[in-house]
């Protein structure tokens, strides 16, 4: 479940990020053929391997309508139907391509984004600036980075994702050439990942001792 190298981030204060809700991509409806008038899809998504929710959709002229449930944590559940807009913009080649008009108000405000992506963050599927999310990458610390590296590089050799564990095995069918290429890889990136988190790890640790020494003279201080 984690733990320090597995790739769980101890980190505070960081927004959350386009990875976590559930997403629907226009490109994606128009790549399997559904986007046109009188079409109708289901979207499902998956977690680990298993299920974890699905919705339906009908495409109309300029525009499609989302219908799904809906519910807070173990309330009640609620049936959503969501319209939004289509509109489209030429290629440089030929062509056009599809976009979501955000249907979001936020302080009052009508969005009117045009997103490939929308986001289920929420009640309705929006865009990532009106549920304020950032890209994955926007969060990650000098030691995030480079942990995503190894443990990317450790996955194509087959290895454990946790950089605390030694990779010894190369692949059948690797050469030895690039195996020893991508170990000098890994081994750099994890090292970076380790030295950087330890660096951090001092910091937090200067500021908790400071914190203390405050603490102690204000206890101390005379009436």
């Amino acid at each position: 479940m984690g733990g320090l190298g597995s790739g769980r981030h101890y980190r505070w204060g960081t927004k959350e990020t386009t990875e976590g809700p559930k997403s629907i991509d226009v490109r994606w409806i128009q790549r399997k053929g559904f986007l046109h008038p009188g079409a109708f899809l289901t979207l499902s998504w998956t977690r680990n391997g298993e299920p974890n929710g699905f919705i339906r959709a009908k495409v109309e002229e300029n525009q499609i309508t989302l219908l799904y449930r809906f519910r807070i944590r173990e309330g009640e559940w609620q049936d959503v139907e969501e319209s939004v807009r289509l509109t489209w913009t030429g290629c440089n080649f030929g062509g056009k391509r599809p976009w979501f008009i955000c249907p979001g108000v936020k302080s009052g405000h009508y969005c009117g984004k045009r997103v490939a992506v929308l986001y289920g963050a929420g009640k309705y599927f929006l865009c990532r600036h009106c549920y304020e999310l950032t890209y994955r990458s926007q969060n990650e610390s000098e030691s995030d980075r480079m942990m995503r590296k190894a443990r990317k590089i450790r996955e194509r050799l087959g290895a454990s994702p946790n950089i605390f564990t030694r990779v010894w095995k190369k692949p059948k069918g690797m050469h030895w050439r690039t195996f020893d290429r991508l170990w000098m890889m890994e081994t750099e990136a994890s090292y970076r990942s380790m030295t950087s988190m330890l660096n951090w790890l001092q910091e937090m640790d200067k500021k908790r001792t400071k914190i203390v020494h405050v603490v102690r003279r204000k206890r101390l201080r005379p009436v």
